[in-house]
């Protein structure tokens, strides 16, 4: 194992040998151009085993953030926290216990939910729970309470104290009377339905799993948590137990219960639905050990030179898996496409700007911490931002960028919402892009990401990403390409970084942001909320 003081070592010999960031000619008309090699050599490093997966509070995390705050500073961008380039947070890390147990008691026995990782994962967000928790079940359909759709799936009964039994994903599926439809609303995201259950004193929530509902398989479920999870100790509304089951136990579980799976799901999907209790108690019990972790938003500062000027932001989290269930012998999630390549675009990006000439609008570079965790270092950033809130402008954010080649097309998830969206369509329109839809609008990626930080503090936010119509590849060459990235590496070890990527795309998304940087200072550097949208201020 290498030691932190050699890690350290290592990476000031690396960034000193990166000539991209050899100290640039501050505020000149014509800064460098972002570059393959530029890129590359960010990517290359930020995903290296080194890192060990940029894990939050780990020592590979904590590097991570020295090598992002070194090049801020290279750069010559200015601290954004006062005189410091980080934000630091202290968060609960919970690492679970490989044995624990989760049952099902009832009048004809007990029913074992099966093995952790396997069939069921599960935590304990607060030491006093002393790793047991011992509840009525009930399933609760979907969880949700949405006033905008008439949903209620509550009805008014008091589920305090109880672990509810919830499908994930929400009702409707294309019908479009339903929700929107196919896409995937901020009431079907599971974090909302723990806030939900939390709000009405549940002791806990299981999430049924199922590829439809959740948006992914459940290998993505099991990775994520069975390495450990972060949580904010100040938060008042954690509850005691979160888990998901897999769909094979949880319909095991409703026969022990004697109710058939696919008959509550069929209840669930329409606005009569009550919350069934199941005759069960569950019983979770463990040894989970409790750490204090160590993290930050990494951040720099472009600033234009007029006092009070609006502020853009560009984020990119810094934070991935760490180490975690080995496969095929590996254990690091390296994690370069998610989020090292929009890292990387982010990084040269900030050198860009900080050699070109200013515009009239401050420029913010944001490396968000604990992402993975369920946007810890944004909320925490929206909440706590280093300039008034009313100063912000708008958040481009950059997640998994398009590796593959130059695009065709833009997507910007949640633009729709804002005056993002003419900012958008703007640029494309100049170089003949088009700006299609998202590809999977049900799994919701515009609630996945930390762009929805900004916009539920109000700040009109985007994740940009180049579409799937790759030039000079034939049809459906990019779909393919996601399609088998999003199956096969995301949030899986072999997420590693790949000399055959051409990565041109990752640069033509870099200059396309240029643009929409200068399209926002063009327009006065101020961005409205369509009417109508749900974060406006």
């Amino acid at each position: 194992m290498t030691s932190p003081t050699r890690s350290l070592l290592f990476a000031a010999a690396f960034l000193a040998a990166l000539p991209a960031l050899a100290a640039p000619p501050s505020g000149t008309a014509e800064p460098r151009p972002i570059t393959r090699q530029e890129i590359a050599a960010h990517l290359k490093f930020l995903s290296r085993d080194l890192l060990e997966g940029r894990g939050v509070g780990t020592r590979g995390g904590r590097l991570a953030e020295s090598y992002l705050e070194s090049v801020f500073q290279r750069n010559g961008l200015a601290p954004a926290f006062g005189e410091s380039y980080r934000q630091e947070l202290e968060l609960r890390r919970v690492v679970p216990d490989p044995a624990m147990t989760l049952v099902a008691e009832g009048k004809s026995g007990t029913l074992s939910l099966g093995m952790l990782g396997t069939d069921f994962v599960a935590t304990f967000p607060k030491p006093e729970t002393k790793g047991r928790v011992e509840a009525d079940l009930v399933f609760a359909g979907y969880g949700i309470e949405a006033p905008p759709w008439q949903w209620d799936d509550f009805k008014g009964v008091d589920v305090k104290g109880k672990v509810l039994l919830v499908l994930a994903g929400e009702p409707g599926g294309d019908a479009p009377a339903l929700f929107e439809g196919k896409a995937l609303t901020y009431f079907g995201r599971w974090t909302t339905k723990f806030e939900m259950a939390a709000r009405r004193g549940a002791a806990g929530v299981l999430l049924v799993h199922s590829v439809a509902g959740a948006g992914y398989s459940w290998d993505v479920v099991r990775n994520g948590w069975t390495r450990g999870s972060s949580f904010d100790p100040g938060r008042k509304d954690l509850l005691d137990l979160l888990g998901w089951l897999s769909e094979a136990k949880a319909g095991e579980l409703l026969r022990k219960a004697g109710l058939d799976l696919a008959a509550l799901r069929k209840s669930a999907e329409t606005r009569a639905f009550r919350p069934v209790p199941l005759g069960l108690k569950v019983v979770a019990s463990a040894r989970p050990t409790y750490e204090t972790a160590r993290t930050a938003n990494v951040a720099g500062v472009v600033r234009c030179g007029k006092p009070g000027a609006p502020v853009v932001v560009v984020s990119a989290h810094h934070d991935h898996l760490g180490v975690g269930n080995p496969e095929n012998g590996d254990a690091i999630y390296n994690g370069a496409i998610d989020n090292g390549s929009a890292l990387a675009a982010m990084l040269a990006l900030s050198r860009f700007f900080a050699e070109r000439t200013p515009g009239g609008v401050d420029l913010l570079f944001l490396a968000p911490a604990a992402e993975e965790e369920g946007l810890i270092g944004s909320a925490y950033f929206a909440r706590n931002p280093p300039v008034p809130s009313a100063r912000i402008a708008a958040d481009f954010n950059l997640e998994m960028t398009a590796v593959w080649g130059e695009a065709k097309d833009l997507v910007a998830i949640g633009a729709r919402h804002s005056e993002l969206q003419d900012v958008i369509e703007t640029v494309a329109k100049r170089h003949g892009m088009a700006v299609t839809p998202e590809a999977n609008p049900e799994q919701g990626f515009f609630f996945r990401s930390d762009q929805f930080s900004f916009a539920r503090a109000g700040i009109p936010g985007a994740w940009i990403d180049l579409g799937d119509d790759l030039a000079g590849k034939p049809a459906g060459t990019g779909k393919a390409l996601r399609d088998a990235y999003r199956t096969g590496r995301y949030h899986h070890p072999n997420d590693e970084f790949d000399p055959a990527w051409e990565l041109t795309g990752t640069v033509q998304l870099s200059g396309l942001l240029t643009e929409m940087v200068d399209e926002i200072d063009r327009r006065g550097g101020r961005i409205a909320w369509k009417p109508g949208a749900p974060f406006s201020r």
